[in-house]
């Protein structure tokens, strides 16, 4: 580590328990709920004062780029040590007690923290006490981080100032998409939540302010009954329509928050009175029922709101959503219409617009009186400031024009309670009439354009209802997930690499070196910043974990000096000795893969059981490359080829692989171990090979990318064979990208596979592969959609949905889809026996198998005979009692290739002919698309290409892929219809694992 980097180290010393990194008593913070939280807290493995120092770094790294934070507690670590000595003395708490929590800034708070709604008019103001909120979560014992910027006065001030703007901060900016809309006045409580600057937050809401920034800042905005929570001490606008709510990034933390907030406040006497005759008995957590879903009746409102998203993919993620909740046992009511909406969402023709003018120059006013010590008294004294004050409030620029039109109004008169009225039976004719004549339970609407209709009115109290139905949903979609941002250090989404790209390597490989695979990445500096110590011979990492990350993002971090070699290797060889007990998916870890990192090009030789005359030829050129090889993954044992009674995934070396996703799920194909160990991020890339399925299904079920290439595009010397018309090697990775990248440092002319290299170097393109990765690669591609038999094996899942989303977003990118194609004979290609493949197999890996083993140096055994003998003899080890050998048995009894094999190649080559060929040259086809990895074998007969990208994962959480096939040498169009599809979906996410220290998906 460079002493630049151990300074830093050594300064964030204090940070590392905040990122979860001690080995003993981890606990992750990105994306804990309030549950874990308090679990942790519990059992010694965090703070509040580590929480809050945790969060506060978050702050300080993002909130120059995000503006999302106007001001920060002081007293924060001082309120944390408190919470701390009070968890040490048992007793008994309140359950928000040591959580920090950010306020909208229009939330008063008694102490160092300034309530300004964003303005410079009110900086400096002193409040007369908490707001009535505030006073509940300081009972909870919640640690009051600061106050989240807003758009300043609501956005009330003049239609002209942009979402997320305010004077004192500047303007808020989406954590997803910069450019994006940060949307309405809670937008820096929803971003600062998004983005992990804070455990929960605080909004408010009068027409949308809630719902729409937790819409555009992927996390959870819940806008309780108008009252049940006080508005005491909340700067207003209107005592009808204002609500103070939870911004959180579960259900779960918004409703434990809304039960801290909810009750009685005689300070908001009558709206509070009445609303809480709707808090139950027990609260609000009981409702909290991931089945909630079931016989509720759900109302599906598309007019006008599917609308605001036309030509968008959200109108199929929401058909396929719809299609969840059926599945759920939701009962749909679907297309309701709400009577007059397009008066409803026009505030000038429903009355909101005036009735909210007279009520906010009122409200307002009768707050500016009641503090302390304020610049301003009235709203006439806040427009005269502006005036005064243009250069601060921008008032030149942005006008005051609401605020003027607001000062003109006289209290609430005739005009102004015909437009409540008018409201109030819109609300009665529309929405309340919509519910209750359809017995409903809840309506459901795609994006935040229902705000409106539920902020004039509608029914009140339904929020245990609301609770089950938005819990269930979440629950089984999953969907949230951090943003990425370059500068955020701790919870990165596409996560930090530190130093040099790992690959591991199939136990199919005769290697007898180690070497690392040097490559780049291309992000921002602050991105990789090195913030770890050593621990003996542990690199503890925190905020520059390697998770996820790219190629392209690593080779950008070499270049820039901020990460070592020694760090990555580090990180993998902690996350495989965290998590390969469980997934089993690592066979060996190299010995000095850590002593490697020290010199520069040094190579560090292990001996092998079996000694072979040098590198596998893929191995080679990894090695030209600058490769290192991390170790071996695990694979089903001679590619599942002893024995149809050996489960997928299993060797008898380590023991049964296990899907990270579900570990009851199948890891699938003999390649499971590679796709598990890039699934986990155990490992940056992997190398798998394939003779039928074993790269296509174990990507497919895993979340990664698998490519199997064109037969003899990547030499197969010194791989353990099979057959070789259809053995092939290629990636494993995270993404099409790193796949491609990959892709390219392996294929090419080898004289010792001579025949098959020769005939596909022609298929290479002058300059590689990289340059079809383009995200507009669908755009014109004609694409045939293979449904028979495919889909049929994924009846009754999600899946089917999800597919035709994926369908649509194809269309949507500019593809052309060819439906409903039929492989001719199918069936027949699917199945080895009727299809002549087994025959073939099985005289083919005699053949090779035993001119592989005549070419090891050293080796206890040389012919697939002394294999069969080995088992009987070590039947302890190899299981051979319980798992049998008759695949052995069989290939054993040919005598090479005869007559019946000879046909039954022909045959393949037939039903190839007739089949895939065809249709692809008959349909004038770039690629075909089939759900799952079914059309493996279809690939695999004829040595096809094809790739697999993730495409889902079902109401279990299992994974599932969509498949892409070609003619030979047609991997330039398929790479760029996959990263077309990837970088339009987006949908890969890493596993969850209680023993996952740095890469969770779902925090301990």
């Amino acid at each position: 580590m460079d002493t630049m980097a151990m300074a830093m180290a050594f300064k964030m010393l204090s940070l590392l328990l905040l990122c979860g990194f001690f080995f003993s008593n981890s606990f992750v913070i990105e994306e804990a709920n309030i549950k874990d939280i308090q679990w942790a807290f519990s059992q010694n493995k965090l703070t509040s004062r580590q929480l809050v120092d945790f969060y506060l770094h978050q702050i300080e790294a993002l909130n120059p780029e995000l503006r999302s934070v106007i001001e920060v507690n002081p007293d924060a670590r001082e309120q944390a040590d408190k919470a701390d000595a009070e968890i040490k003395s048992k007793k008994e708490l309140g359950e928000l007690h040591g959580v920090p929590v950010l306020l909208k800034d229009s939330i008063n708070t008694k102490d160092k923290l300034n309530t300004t709604a964003g303005s410079y008019e009110l900086l400096g103001a002193k409040v007369g006490g908490d707001a009535a909120v505030v006073e509940r979560l300081r009972k909870a014992g919640a640690v009051i981080l600061g106050k989240a910027n807003m758009s300043e006065w609501y956005q009330f001030r003049s239609l002209k100032t942009p979402n997320g703007w305010c004077p004192r901060s500047g303007q808020g900016v989406n954590p997803y998409v910069p450019s994006g809309d940060p949307c309405a006045s809670s937008s820096g409580s929803a971003i600062s939540v998004a983005a992990n600057m804070v455990a929960v937050s605080l909004g408010t809401e009068t027409d949308g302010s809630i719902i729409c920034p937790a819409d555009v800042n992927s996390v959870v905005g819940f806008k309780p009954t108008v009252g049940l929570t006080s508005r005491a001490g909340v700067i207003p606008i209107s005592p009808r329509q204002d609500s103070v709510g939870p911004i959180c990034r579960s259900v779960l933390d918004a409703v434990y928050v809304l039960d801290a907030i909810v009750g009685f406040d005689p300070r908001d006497c009558e709206a509070t009175k009445e609303a809480s005759k709707f808090i139950p008995v027990g609260g609000y957590k009981q409702f909290l029922n991931k089945d909630g879903l079931a016989g509720k009746r759900l109302g599906v409102v598309r007019n006008p709101f599917s609308g605001f998203y036309n030509r968008s993919t959200a109108i199929s993620a929401f058909e396929a959503h719809l299609t969840v909740l059926r599945q759920r046992g939701a009962i749909l009511v679907d297309n309701l219409e709400i009577e007059n909406v397009d008066i409803i969402l026009n505030p000038y023709e429903s009355g909101e617009s005036t009735a909210l003018l007279a009520e906010f120059k009122l409200n307002i006013n009768e707050y500016l009186k009641e503090l302390t010590k304020s610049p301003v008294r009235s709203l006439a004294d806040i427009i005269a400031f502006n005036l005064n004050n243009s250069d601060l409030e921008k008032t030149d620029e942005y006008g005051q024009e609401v605020f003027i039109a607001a000062q003109m109004t006289n209290g609430i008169g005739k005009q102004e309670r015909m437009a409540m009225e008018m409201m109030a039976n819109l609300s009665q004719d529309g929405f309340e009439k919509l519910m209750m004549e359809n017995k409903l339970d809840a309506t459901v609407t795609l994006g935040s354009g229902m705000a409106t209709v539920l902020a004039i009115g509608g029914l009140k109290g339904m929020e245990p209802k609301l609770i089950e139905v938005a819990y269930g949903f979440e629950q089984i979609t999953k969907i949230r997930r951090p943003p990425a941002s370059p500068n955020n250090l701790l919870c990165p989404n596409e996560p930090l690499p530190s130093s040099s790209l790992l690959i591991e390597l199939r136990l199919a490989f005769s290697e007898t070196h180690f070497e690392i695979f040097k490559v780049s990445v291309l992000q921002e500096a602050a991105r990789f910043t090195p913030m770890g110590v050593h621990s003996g011979d542990v690199l503890l990492l925190c905020g520059s974990s390697p998770c996820e990350a790219n190629i392209q993002d690593i080779q950008w971090a070499f270049s820039q000096n901020k990460l070592t070699s020694r760090q990555l290797v580090d990180f993998y060889l902690h996350q495989i000795e965290a998590l390969n007990p469980e997934l089993r998916s690592v066979i060996e870890v190299n010995p000095d893969a850590r002593e490697q990192q020290e010199g520069v090009g040094g190579v560090a030789w292990h001996t092998s059981v079996a000694e072979g005359h040098g590198d596998a030829a893929v191995v080679e050129r990894l090695r030209k490359a600058g490769a290192v090889i991390l170790g071996k993954a695990s694979m089903s044992e001679w590619y599942q080829f002893r024995s149809l009674k050996t489960r997928n995934g299993w060797c008898p070396r380590s023991g049964q692989g296990v899907n990270p996703y579900v570990a009851s799920g199948e890891p699938c194909g003999s390649s499971s171990g590679s796709a598990v160990s890039v699934a986990a991020n155990m490992v940056a890339v992997s190398l798998g090979t394939e003779t039928d399925g074993s790269i296509i299904c174990p990507a497919d079920v895993n979340s990664v990318v698998g490519f199997k290439p064109t037969v003899g595009l990547t030499s197969r010397a010194g791989v353990i064979p099979i057959s070789p018309r259809q053995d092939s090697v290629g990636p494993i990775c995270r993404s099409v990208l790193d796949a491609v990248y990959v892709l390219d440092a392996i294929v090419g002319f080898d004289p010792r596979d001579g025949e098959a290299t020769k005939e596909a170097s022609k298929f290479i393109p002058v300059g590689g592969y990289k340059q079809f990765l383009n995200k507009d690669g669908l755009a014109g591609k004609r694409l045939g959609v293979v449904r028979n038999p495919f889909s049929g094996f994924y009846n009754g899942s999600t899946a089917i949905a999800a597919f035709e989303a994926h369908l649509t977003i194809l269309r949507q990118r500019g593809a052309i889809l060819v439906d409903n194609l039929e492989i001719e004979n199918v069936d027949i290609i699917l199945n080895p026996y009727e299809s002549g493949e087994l025959t073939a197999l099985l005289a083919e890996f005699k053949l090779n198998i035993n001119e592989y083993l005549k070419e090891l140096t050293k080796s206890p055994v040389r012919y697939l005979a002394d294999i069969i003998a080995f088992n009987l003899n070590n039947s302890d080890l190899e299981k051979t009692d319980e798992n049998g050998q008759e695949v052995f048995i069989a290939a054993e009894m040919t005598n090479g290739i005869g007559k019946q094999e000879r046909m039954a190649m022909e045959m393949m080559a037939n039903l190839s002919r007739d089949g895939f060929e065809k249709l692809m040259m008959e349909n004038d086809l770039d690629a075909t698309v089939t759900l799952g990895s079914g059309m493996a074998s279809v690939l695999a007969i004829g040595g096809y290409p094809g790739v697999s990208v993730p495409a889902g994962y079902d109401g279990d959480g299992m994974p599932y892929g969509i498949c892409f096939g070609g003619l030979k040498g047609m991997e330039p169009k398929l790479i760029e219809v996959a990263y077309g599809f990837e970088q339009a979906t987006k949908i890969r996410r890493p596993p969850a694992s209680p023993k996952n220290l740095l890469c969770p998906y779902e925090p301990l």
